[in-house]
């Protein structure tokens, strides 16, 4: 079922709404304890929890809309300067939204392994994508027994999609941590972030590409500029990173990431970082085999899991500048403040166990973001999952 969006400009058909459910912060912990301050830990508490008077249009100036329902895992979405909204579903599907409707047939379908994390992943547009038709995906494949990954540039013309290109293959799989987030940075180039599939140690091997943030060129050709000749490592030292975002003033990246138990990161990149995994997570430091200083993240969940996944920052809107997380099995939506030095000052969360799990979130030029849905592999799916929800920015209430 597909109810097209309800604002002006976006058609006039009923829409479903949700209540926003937006429950009062609170430190970030499952248990229900207190969390460790931050001076201690260096988990980033909540903001200060709102009195009753702020739960509203305020504290949330979004109001969400089912756009697209019983989907099959989307794992990511992408806009197009036209007005179609493309997404691709984990066991293969690469889909489309035009005015407002979901077209039955994919566009494009690829086998990938069964079960597991794998699938077809990430999605980015090109950015001459008008131009072009260019879209890039991250594939998981088998070969001789083995699960692998690999970057796609796709053609999408005609109302279908096929393989035009394999940018990169080869790249380490497993069931598990194939990590598959796809994002163009403010310079054009390609940047993927890659999991430790599941052998920790290869995040530490700078020969090997997993454990990684790769960044190529949009023909899949290695920048000049990379920080190790002739390789697209760009980072190193991950586990299972999947969300990547770029400050829209300072151009800082930012990454999202997966810990062992608990201590879920949100990091600032740098090129040729190390960012320590497997030796160390948390607050821990130290130095790598070649005495490089291993990275201590901008945030990490302490004792909590948030299992972050898509990440973006706010051009637009009430809340620019900021940014937001989506957390799987913290079932939740979060919104970090950064200082004014790009460190994180605090975390607050928005729909805890509204939806389920979230898996991505992207910004729209009208400042509309998308958020998608992942609970048909895990947890206790609704009659409607798996979902896109809009969150539609809400004029400021008069004073």
């Amino acid at each position: 079922m597909l109810t097209t969006l309800h604002r002006k400009g976006l058609g006039t058909a009923a829409a479903v709404l949700l209540l926003c459910g937006c429950a009062p912060s609170e430190q970030l912990r499952q248990d229900g304890g207190a969390a460790p301050p931050a001076s201690s830990s260096g988990a980033i508490p909540s903001a200060a929890p709102p009195s009753e008077a702020a739960e509203s249009a305020d504290r949330f100036p979004y109001e969400p809309t089912v756009l697209a329902e019983g989907l099959d895992l989307p794992w990511e979405i992408a806009l197009a300067p036209d007005g179609r909204i493309f997404f691709t579903e984990r066991p293969g599907a690469l889909r489309v939204i035009e005015d407002g409707r979901l077209r039955e047939e994919p566009l494009l379908e690829v086998e990938g392994p069964d079960g597991g994390e794998g699938g077809l992943l990430g999605l980015a547009l090109d950015p001459a994508f008008a131009d072009n038709g260019y879209a890039y995906a991250y594939h998981s494949y088998e070969e001789q027994g083995r699960i692998l990954n690999r970057v796609l540039r796709l053609r999408i013309e005609g109302g279908k999609a096929a393989i035009d290109q394999v940018l990169l293959d080869s790249i380490p799989g497993a069931v598990n941590h194939n990590g598959g987030r796809l994002r163009f940075g403010p310079d054009g180039m390609l940047y993927a972030t890659t999991g430790d599939a599941s052998e920790p140690e290869l995040a530490q091997d700078p020969d090997s590409l997993a454990g990684k943030i790769l960044r190529l060129q949009p023909d899949g050709s290695v920048p000049a500029d990379n920080p190790f000749p002739g390789s697209p490592v760009y980072s190193l030292g991950h586990r299972n990173p999947q969300g990547l975002a770029w400050h829209p003033e300072s151009g800082e990246l930012y990454s999202s990431e997966h810990g062992q138990s608990a201590h879920d990161e949100i990091n600032r990149i740098r090129p040729g970082a190390n960012y320590g995994w497997p030796d160390v997570e948390g607050d821990e430091s130290g130095e790598a085999a070649d005495g490089q200083p291993l990275q201590v993240p901008a945030a990490h969940s302490g004792d909590e899991t948030w299992a972050p996944s898509g990440m973006a920052f706010l051009t637009d809107g009430p809340w620019q500048g900021r940014l937001l997380v989506s957390a799987l099995r913290g079932e939740r939506l979060l919104q970090a403040s950064l200082a004014a030095d790009g460190s994180v000052s605090s975390i607050e969360p928005f729909f805890e166990g509204e939806w389920g799990r979230l898996r991505s979130i992207v910004e729209a030029p009208d400042g509309t973001l998308y958020v998608l849905t992942s609970n048909r592999s895990r947890g206790n799916p609704a009659d409607n999952d798996d979902r896109i929800v809009a969150l539609v920015p809400q004029p400021s209430p008069s004073p």
